[in-house]
């Protein structure tokens, strides 16, 4: 069990439908914030693609296994960003596609979930995905999510994302595939016009 503690996470890989092709001439992250048990400011990073379409998220401490403490079933991050682009944009994130290593025994489970809203705004976007034992090998699953939330139109509110990695029984264990070395999120942005007013 040590060894699979070593690479226990999740991969999972949030994707999107686009509502564009176009997005907007320029898009930055101003600044991020990280809170909770499966990440901090020392092993999680972001990166920003160059198309405005994707960003991506690598952490180092997500892991859930039942091989451990209590508080080893069950890692989470709430990340807070803001996206900062032109007036006139609106985005969104739609998929949720979770890709890694699971040997979870009979009676056993695994879960991973990530909830997003925007600051100020209501709605909160959900996607989970169960893995029931007996299961042991890599998994790849894709889930929508659950409702279609937007940033405002003209305003650019932080981007609030809370992902969850939980093992449930007597044996259960998330990991990455081997060639691996870090949990990620890669979500990728839906874009859209504005109407003009």
């Amino acid at each position: 069990m040590a060894g699979q503690v070593v690479l226990a996470a999740v991969l999972l890989m949030i994707a999107a439908v686009h509502a564009s092709a176009q997005t907007p001439t320029e898009v930055t992250i101003g600044s991020v914030t990280y809170a909770g048990s499966g990440c901090n400011y020392q092993n999680t990073n972001y990166a920003l693609s160059n198309d405005y379409k994707t960003v991506t998220f690598m952490f180092g401490g997500m892991v859930a296994t039942t091989d451990g403490a209590l508080a080893d079933k069950r890692k989470h991050c709430q990340m807070s960003f803001n996206m900062i682009y032109p007036d006139g944009w609106s985005f969104s994130i739609g998929q949720a596609t979770g890709r890694g290593f699971a040997d979870i025994a009979k009676h056993s489970e695994g879960v991973y979930e990530t909830h997003y809203y925007f600051s100020g705004q209501t709605g909160t976007a959900i996607v989970e995905r169960k893995i029931k034992g007996p299961k042991v090998g890599s998994f790849e699953f894709t889930d929508d999510f659950l409702t279609d939330v937007w940033s405002e139109c003209n305003n650019a509110p932080n981007l609030n994302i809370k992902t969850v990695v939980k093992v449930e029984g007597k044996k259960a264990v998330m990991a990455l595939d081997s060639h691996d070395t870090r949990f990620q999120l890669i979500f990728n942005l839906q874009w859209r016009q504005c109407a003009q007013t």
